[in-house]
């Protein structure tokens, strides 16, 4: 199965997921794609026409995308044996296939590898993703049937890249058990949405929905239907909208919300915020009460509004976050003045006049007490501006609630946040740390090593860090705060990627590890398998490189994932080469989640079955596992909690047993002090405390 491009994984304990990997196969000796391709189809077809335990189904279209493809795509059927229910059960189901597949495919220069057909037995289904950029009207037919069959039981359904269809477009509307919904077009280059219409009587209709992503919308008449659903809606918790046009404004969204009584999270992408758009902006912000994130992305702000936004600021008490996300450049309306200053001098105008905004924002924070985070990923500006800025966020000591790219001039105010017992940063973000001086961050990694609060850390390195590499890693040894590490390096030819590799396998705290760079030499990935090897906290690992992997790094990195028994999810940016390298890579997170599961199993239902014991053991105390639990079983935090506190309760009172120990067998040569043969049940449970199952050897 892995030779053809497909693996089984236990996502939930005895429900499996049948899924085509994210892996290249033009690069196998021997690969023909047509009869690699049949065999597939074959079995993948088998397998879920007599394994109903295959609950998820994902499958990629463009996998077997080739040049020597037959004209017809090969099949996967989903119709269950003759004689037994006619109806297929699946919980999951996720169908895509990339853009260049799909141009490639129009061009009649390949061919896609699999097409899904036979869709009417589905029923039962609850997630449906499609990302399909062409879909013929036979497709488009039977998704808007499977629709309408599935809309009691859909609770979340995305389409993305792809010119919705009519008939699907209809369908939408039915939809009223959905709590999740995601719908895009292909890009720009369609014009504007097209289910914008059917999703508005959704809204109108439905009581379950409580997320809602759209666009892109490019017209007022799509802006306003959506804003006057959404003015009497009761069920949203999360609404998105992406701008497809400059000359459309989500004024209209901003003042149908100012008195939404349920909606906590508001994203708001692409557009122009001016004028009277940003007055309701303002007035969003100022009279709304339940609203917690607020996320501004790809847009253009004036400074009046950003003033204006900074005054509503000082009079709202429950916004938590404000996200500005790139392309976030005030400008001041200027137009003449501005069109006639050379560019240089012109981006100097601009950036001095972003920083004026940004300014006022932060100075808000002095009143406002309950904006937790205030967001700029993208700012420019000249050095003395924001040597300004950041005299004024340390003498208003606002580090500890602002987030922007730091500069040498921050350091200070950084470090005096991070060792202040009052102020509390949960998130700690540093640019190229190579422009920073060593006298500079010196202390800050060492605020960094002793905080207690910091969950998540991000670095990037585009050279040689030297001495401040060396600094980041004695700090990554010792903090016992961070979680959810991203480091980007440039290059890995240089000795920091090996030292910072020693570090994160003696680190006992970080659970997901995020690495990028634009290459891995071998000398990189010896490297890594030391840290896949030794590291035993991390349950997430995800690695990005800008090039392919050769067989010789993945062997590398194999032996160091066949030693770890804690990594339950691996991902890569780049396709791997489905040969006998890459296997035993992908068979360890499998091994390690299928222990995941035999541990969630002990805690539903404890018993004496040493497997899922030895999971229990592995995974007792370690974040994942309750998040697991809780996703499995839908207990709340507390409850889970309880559920692993019993389960570890039965394990010692059945230590003997599950162990394989007959207790009143046990005989020891005469002696004057108390032996093991006279312990009672009390003492043998203490002694349990600080024994495993797999100490015994059966």
């Amino acid at each position: 199965m892995h030779r053809l491009g497909f693996e089984l994984v236990e996502r939930r304990p005895g429900k499996l997921c049948l899924r085509s990997r994210e892996a290249s196969l033009c690069g196998c000796v021997d690969w023909d794609g047509s009869t690699d391709a049949g065999k597939a189809s074959f079995l993948v077809s088998w397998l879920l026409q007599y394994h109903p335990c295959i609950d998820e189904l994902k499958v990629d279209y463009s996998l077997y995308l080739c040049f020597r493809m037959k004209s017809l795509p090969f099949p996967i059927l989903l119709r269950p044996t003759a004689g037994s229910d006619c109806r297929r059960t699946l919980r999951g189901l996720e169908l895509q296939q990339t853009g260049r597949a799909c141009l490639r495919t129009i061009e009649g220069s390949s061919r896609a590898g699999f097409e899904l057909v036979d869709l009417d037995p589905v029923g039962g289904l609850e997630r449906l993703r499609v990302t399909y950029a062409c879909v013929n009207p036979m497709f488009a037919a039977e998704l808007a049937k499977l629709l309408r069959r599935n809309a009691s039981s859909i609770k979340r359904f995305a389409i993305t890249d792809v010119v919705v269809p009519r008939q699907v477009n209809h369908a939408l509307r039915y939809l009223f058990s959905c709590e999740s919904l995601t719908v895009s077009s292909f890009g720009y280059s369609y014009g504007c949405l097209r289910s914008v219409s059917s999703v508005a009587r959704l809204l109108h209709s439905s009581t379950e929905l409580k997320e809602l992503s759209i666009g892109p919308i490019a017209n007022r008449r799509q802006i306003d239907a959506i804003a006057k659903e959404l003015e009497n809606n009761t069920s949203l918790a999360k609404f998105g909208v992406q701008i497809g046009a400059q000359t459309c404004s989500p004024e209209p969204v901003f003042t149908a919300l100012q008195r939404n009584t349920t909606l906590t999270e508001l994203r708001v992408t692409g557009c122009s915020i001016n004028g009277e758009c940003g007055q309701s902006l303002a007035s969003l912000v100022r009279e709304n009460t339940v609203l917690r994130l607020l996320t501004i992305g790809d847009a253009e702000v004036s400074e009046p509004c950003l003033v204006q936004l900074a005054a509503a600021l000082k009079v709202n008490t429950t916004l938590e976050k404000l996200h500005f996300l790139s392309g976030i450049l005030p400008k001041n309306g200027i137009l003449l003045m501005n069109a006639i200053l050379p560019v240089n001098l012109r981006r100097a105008v601009d950036a001095m006049l972003s920083m004026n905004g940004i300014s006022e924002l932060c100075k808000a924070l002095c009143v406002n007490k309950t904006l937790k985070e205030l967001l700029f990923t993208d700012i420019e500006c000249p050095q003395e501006s924001r040597a300004t800025l950041a005299r004024q966020l340390a003498q208003d000591e606002c580090y500890n609630r602002v987030l922007l790219p730091w500069t040498e001039a921050d350091l200070p105010g950084l470090t005096a946040a991070l060792t202040s017992p009052l102020a509390v940063i949960d998130e700690f973000r540093l640019p190229d740390i190579c422009h920073f001086s060593t006298t500079g961050l010196r202390p800050l990694f060492d605020a960094l090593a002793s905080s207690k609060c910091v969950r998540t850390l991000g670095v990037c390195i585009k050279e040689d860090p030297g001495e401040k590499g060396r600094a980041l890693c004695e700090m990554l040894k010792v903090n016992r705060s961070i979680k959810f590490l991203s480091l980007a390096f440039e290059d890995d030819g240089y000795k920091f990627v090996e030292e910072v590799s020693h570090a994160l396998a003696e680190n006992a705290s970080i659970t997901k590890i995020l690495l990028s760079t634009g290459r891995i030499r071998q000398s990189t990935a010896t490297a890594l398998s030391y840290l896949l090897a030794n590291n035993k906290t991390a349950a997430k690992f995800f690695l990005h490189s800008r090039n392919n992997l050769c067989p010789e790094v993945v062997e590398e990195l194999s032996q160091g994932m066949l030693q770890n028994r804690t990594i339950v999810k691996f991902g890569w940016s780049r396709d791997l080469i489905c040969d006998n390298s890459s296997f035993p890579f992908f068979e360890a997170v499998r091994r390690n989640r299928g222990a995941m599961n035999r541990a969630v199993d002990f805690v539903v239902s404890p018993s004496l079955d040493r497997q899922c014991v030895e999971g229990f053991e592995l995974f007792s105390g370690r974040p994942c596992l309750l998040k697991h639990l809780k996703k499995v079983t839908g207990k709340t935090e507390p409850e889970a909690k309880l559920a692993v506190a019993a389960a570890e309760y039965y394990r010692r009172d059945n230590y003997l047993l599950i162990a394989g120990i007959v207790r009143h067998s046990v005989t020891c040569h005469p002696a004057e002090a108390t032996q093991v043969d006279a312990l009672d049940k009390d003492c043998w449970q203490a002694i349990a405390r600080h024994l495993k199952v797999t100490d015994v050897i059966p």
